[in-house]
């Protein structure tokens, strides 16, 4: 299954998407001040998202993105079974933090618009809950690419620059809470990097597009020993 190669672009475009088109949506109706989010934070993620009819849209995207999501972390199981002497109980772990986070972007997108207390805290909860668990799944699976790189058929570069989107995404975070305590307004700051970090956990997926082509996964699990050049179909 080739086609299988280009599930991380589709799970990249369609968060990506959802979250600008909802911008840009609630910018021409008027739902929200006239801005550019990424550097100037006056909206939220959310904040763009919630109004109708925008919010169909979205909750339209992301629900899917995420589905895709949960069966890229599914695939990826297989496709570190082809590296020899790879731990099973990391695999799995991974695999489960990756549906889990998977899952829990969903409770957010379905939640996302409602006004109970109840709905409020599955919401805060949701994304808080796939931010963190979505992070710790790819920097596990940047860890075991670069360690298994030759095994699996993959230049050293693209684990590489996992690692190195995984740094920055810390980096980020860890920057974001400094800042925001010594910020006039710790909201705009707070959407500011929420937008921006929200692009680097996406962007993260691109570049398993370039290890499934370079190493020629297509779905299947393919057992290599270490001295096995790049997969070939």
């Amino acid at each position: 299954m080739p086609h299988v190669r280009y599930l991380p672009i589709a799970i990249f475009l369609l968060p990506f998407a959802a979250a600008n088109l909802a911008w840009l949506m609630s910018t021409l109706n008027g739902s929200i001040p006239v801005c550019v989010p990424y550097w100037e934070g006056c909206v939220s993620i959310s904040g763009a998202a919630r109004q109708v009819p925008t919010i169909y849209l979205f909750r339209g995207l992301v629900i899917p993105g995420a589905v895709l999501t949960g069966v890229f972390w599914l695939l990826v199981l297989r496709w570190l079974a082809s590296a020899d002497g790879q731990s099973r109980f990391h695999r799995v772990t991974l695999t489960l933090l990756g549906l889990a986070g998977s899952a829990f972007l969903i409770v957010y997108a379905i939640t996302l618009g409602t006004d109970t207390a109840a709905y409020r805290l599955m919401r805060r909860y949701g994304i808080n809950l796939y931010y963190g668990l979505t992070y710790l799944a790819q920097v596990m699976l940047a860890g075991q690419l670069l360690a298994y790189a030759q095994q699996m058929g993959l230049p050293r570069w693209i684990p590489r620059w996992k690692v190195g989107i995984c740094v920055l995404t810390l980096l980020l975070g860890l920057a974001s809470v400094f800042i925001k305590e010594w910020a006039d307004d710790r909201r705009i700051m707070g959407n500011i990097f929420e937008w921006n970090l929200s692009v680097l956990l996406v962007g993260y997926y691109l570049l398993s597009f370039l290890a499934w082509r370079t190493s020629g996964f297509a779905g299947r699990s393919q057992r290599r020993g270490p001295g096995d050049g790049p997969a070939r179909e």
